[in-house]
């Protein structure tokens, strides 16, 4: 079976983004879509009851708004709502060992850093070992036209000291599938 595509979620409008073009993601592949919301709190700190509930609401809010999102965009895709707690980062790094591919909102810093990510995606980016994609929010606008993945490039983030095959062939694999350009980046 077919790895599920994994969303991590968080309410805010780069997560609902990503929903979007995970549902289409997983439909393109014909499988799964995981909304996954981690809780930043450890299990292991304290806290009160009142703040735990207070924080499982905050997550199911989180998960519904993704879940309706992706509905409206592609309402023929299975959905399984996940929360999670831990370190963020790591959380999502780990979902994205059984995910194919780990879906984030990117948060850059503006119209010139706009590929800047968010310390949450550059952390999963660092650990990741499996395909991790960045969606930035005005992305999910330009899909709804004609589901034009065509018209944007497949961008790789490649590291020439420690390369990573699987990472590689799924960016090749990415743009074919939508007759896209890739682009190899290095820094």
């Amino acid at each position: 079976m077919e790895s599920p595509v994994v969303v991590g979620v968080d309410g805010s409008a780069e997560s609902l983004a990503a929903a979007a073009w995970a549902a289409r993601e997983a439909a393109r592949r014909g499988a799964a879509l995981r909304l996954l919301h981690v809780r930043g709190r450890h299990p292991r700190q304290g806290g009160t009851d009142t703040a735990r509930s207070a924080d499982h609401r905050l997550a199911r809010r989180a998960l519904e708004r993704a879940a309706e999102r992706v509905h409206a965009v592609r309402p023929d895709v299975r959905v399984q709502e996940v929360q999670a707690e831990g370190p963020v980062a790591a959380v999502l790094a780990q979902a994205a060992e059984d995910a194919d591919p780990l879906v984030l909102g990117s948060r850059g810093l503006g119209r010139v850093a706009g590929l800047l990510a968010g310390s949450v995606s550059l952390g999963v980016v660092a650990r990741a070992t499996r395909p991790v994609v960045l969606v930035r929010t005005d992305m999910a606008g330009e899909e709804a036209v004609a589901d034009g993945d065509g018209r944007r490039d497949v961008v790789l983030g490649v590291d020439v000291v420690e390369p990573c095959d699987e990472v590689l062939a799924y960016a090749f694999e990415a743009a074919r599938r939508r007759h896209a350009r890739l682009r190899a980046v290095h820094a």
